[in-house]
């Protein structure tokens, strides 16, 4: 499924920048184009893949150039003023293209949260394909500084209008990813939680595409597959495991030389998807929610074509709908020859809240 990637806001502008990269140097591609709106002249700067005629700053009579510090009314009131000149940044790019935009953003800010809802509207209006939101969430919803309060009071305030104006919306908790004496704004910390966030992405987006030597997988994903997924503007979470395997061999002799590769034997591929599609159902999530509120989901296998056993993955689509109690349950391959690992994507769609939101929307309330 082909994506127009937007970043909104230093965290979104990040995210994207990190989807770029992920699909350059992965077998297939997604990313069609990106592009960075933001208020930060310096997290534009910072940017490594996105290029920089696709990176816009906006709002400098309002933050000079440094952001908005998380102050919402500036950022509404700035996205107001200059939302033609965003729209336009996006419309110049390879919109054609596209089966879909990605807009990115953190809902706890300022800047992306408020632009998104306006952003969204505005290409809606012109633009016929489905519009998706990445929305991440604050580390803490109810903390002891008050710019921790504030970033909980924020989300708790986005993530409405930003469920409202997409049509499906992938949450990333921070909470649930940072380890104790953790910070998500260290620049390690914000990396590799920026990493696990697009690895699940890209893997979902770039199911459904041929690789770079023309491979289609045998059962596609493609792009009204996951567009019925992910059909009715509500919460998504992503589940994503890895097993590592080892390919059977036997040498010649006994003597351990001149060894190559025999028939895989089927039990040992069945236990490896079964295993491997449990955990990343059962393991952590983008965002904790309950399994049973799920509508519909799809999952995506990966690995040597020989080890992705066909009867195996059909076991696994009924495991995962008995789990969910859904009935649409749709699923597909990645074959990948040259790995020496299977994956496990599952997409868990339809889901109407969840408690991490509720929570925020309380500390909303609260403010």
């Amino acid at each position: 499924m082909k994506l127009i990637v937007c970043g909104l806001g230093s965290a979104g502008c990040r995210i994207a920048d990190t989807l770029a990269a992920a699909d350059e140097r992965g077998p297939r591609s997604a990313v069609v184009d990106t592009v960075a709106l933001d208020t930060d002249q310096g997290s534009l700067a910072d940017l490594e893949t996105i290029p920089e005629d696709n990176r816009h700053l906006y709002g400098t009579l309002t933050g000079s150039g440094r952001g908005f510090d998380g102050h919402r009314n500036r950022g509404l009131e700035s996205a107001d003023e200059e939302l033609t000149e965003l729209f336009r940044a996006v419309d110049d790019l390879s919109t054609s293209r596209g089966d879909a935009f990605l807009l990115c953003t953190s809902l706890a800010g300022g800047t992306g949260a408020t632009l998104l809802p306006k952003l969204a509207a505005e290409l809606r209006e012109v633009y016929g394909v489905p519009i998706y939101g990445v929305g991440v969430l604050p580390e803490t919803d109810r903390t002891e500084t008050t710019d921790q309060q504030r970033q909980a009071a924020n989300a708790g305030k986005a993530v409405d209008p930003v469920l409202e104006a997409t049509d499906a919306l992938f949450v990333f908790d921070n909470a649930l990813w940072t380890k104790t004496a953790e910070s998500a704004v260290e620049p390690a910390v914000r990396d590799r939680l920026n990493e696990t966030l697009s690895t699940r992405l890209i893997a979902l987006f770039e199911a459904g595409e041929a690789d770079r030597s023309g491979r289609v997988a045998e059962s596609v994903v493609d792009a009204s597959e996951v567009i019925n997924t992910l059909s009715d503007g509500r919460i998504v979470a992503l589940g994503y495991a890895t097993q590592e395997i080892e390919r059977p061999t036997e040498s010649r002799f006994g003597l351990g030389l001149f060894s190559k590769e025999v028939d895989l034997d089927e039990t040992t591929a069945i236990k490896a998807i079964e295993t491997t599609v449990r955990r990343a159902v059962n393991g952590k999530l983008t965002v904790d929610v309950d399994r049973g509120a799920v509508e519909r989901g799809l999952l995506v296998t990966g690995g040597p074509p020989e080890w992705l056993n066909r009867r195996a993955i059909a076991d696994a689509r009924s495991w995962l709908a008995q789990e969910t109690g859904s009935v649409e349950i749709r699923g597909g391959d990645i074959p990948t020859p040259d790995t020496d690992e299977i994956l496990a994507l599952v997409v868990l769609a339809g889901i109407g809240d969840c408690q991490r939101l509720a929570e925020l929307r309380a500390a909303a309330e609260s403010e």
